[in-house]
């Protein structure tokens, strides 16, 4: 099977998250996230579905299931996470491995090149574990817990 995750689901989520910050009450339905991210309601739907529970909340107001009646109530802290709106030490990582990439990809020194495109590649690879468990125990620290 597919992943949906970075073509259909993410964008989805990113908007949800996005239009609840900027209408506080709201409770957006699929036509509204359908309209803003520009996908079909059907498609919309699906996505809403399966983030169903742990990046979102949902108000299902249909007896059959019918996307016109389900709204999104709210999103979660890992919703937050995964937009890259809140600490996360995988987002973190993951951006820095392409921050390192961009940087290789604009260096002249040769030298200089290889070293930028190896570290991408450890930290993006085998050290990936390390540095997300790194970031981890600083986010936990700073956040006092």
């Amino acid at each position: 099977m597919e992943s949906s995750w970075e073509s259909r689901d993410l964008p989805v989520l990113d908007a949800v998250v996005r239009y609840l910050d900027e209408h506080v009450d709201a409770m957006p339905d699929v036509a509204q996230i359908a309209a803003i991210t520009g996908r079909g309601a059907a498609e919309v739907h699906r996505a809403l579905r399966a983030m169903e529970g742990r990046f979102i909340e949902v108000d299902d107001r249909s007896a059959d299931g019918h996307p016109d009646f389900y709204f999104v109530v709210r999103v979660t802290a890992e919703a937050r996470q995964a937009v890259g709106q809140w600490p996360s030490p995988d987002v973190w990582v993951d951006r820095l491995v392409q921050a390192l990439r961009e940087a290789a990809e604009q260096e002249s020194d040769p030298e200089k090149k290889t070293r930028l495109r190896a570290m991408a590649e450890g930290l993006g690879g085998f050290a990936r574990d390390v540095a997300v468990g790194v970031l981890s125990g600083g986010i936990t620290q700073s956040m006092g817990a």
